[in-house]
């Protein structure tokens, strides 16, 4: 990405046709129209063939694996969606996750620390709506990310695998913009771009 503020949105869905990536591309529209000096992309699991972490460093990875994490290693914010299975984020975004360099172990960059990241989460009913809270805030939280907030929608918000409800809708917009205000406070603050995580 470039000088810009780049919101890179991972959709972590493995099907092609995606309520994930439909949710999080409504976030970035919403980023994208936050003023000048926004770019926004997305990076969709289904996609990319990825290789299973094995603890190796970054500089070793090749193909769609090395492409996927250096688009992370360039972003400055981020909006992360997950499909919801069995209560938790999917095993493909776990599998990403655990690739991406925390500054020790895998590499001396930590893309995640001290950035802002929104997000999202799609399941079949409002059961799993905890998921945002439960699962995908506490992972970011060991990255030592600011989250900006989340949205999880049930499929009754979508028609055709496009965000249908109203109040879904805003809300994922209202994520895209806070989003970017969040990172350019954060670049703005020397506290808050330099709190890291604790441990």
């Amino acid at each position: 990405m470039t000088d810009a503020t780049g919101v890179l949105g991972i959709a972590g869905s493995v099907s092609t046709e995606s309520k994930t990536r439909s949710a999080v591309e409504t976030a970035l529209e919403a980023a994208d129209s936050a003023g000048d000096g926004v770019e926004t992309e997305v990076l969709h699991l289904a996609e990319y063939d990825l290789v299973t972490a094995d603890g190796r460093g970054l500089d070793e990875y090749e193909g769609d694996t090395a492409a996927a994490l250096e688009r992370i290693v360039a972003a400055d914010a981020y909006v992360v969606g997950t499909p919801v299975y069995r209560g938790s984020y999917s095993g493909a975004l776990k599998n990403l996750l655990d690739m991406v360099p925390r500054g020790m172990w895998q590499a001396d960059v930590a893309p995640f620390e001290d950035a802002a990241v929104g997000l999202v989460a799609t399941g079949a009913t409002d059961h799993h709506y905890l998921a945002v809270d439960q699962e995908l805030r506490p992972v970011f939280a060991f990255f030592g990310a600011h989250v900006v907030d989340g949205v999880y929608a049930s499929d009754d918000d979508f028609e055709s695998r496009e965000v249908a409800d109203d109040a879904v809708r805003e809300r994922l917009e209202t994520l895209g913009a806070a989003t970017v205000d969040l990172s350019r406070a954060i670049e703005e603050s020397d506290a808050l771009g330099s709190l890291g995580p604790q441990f």
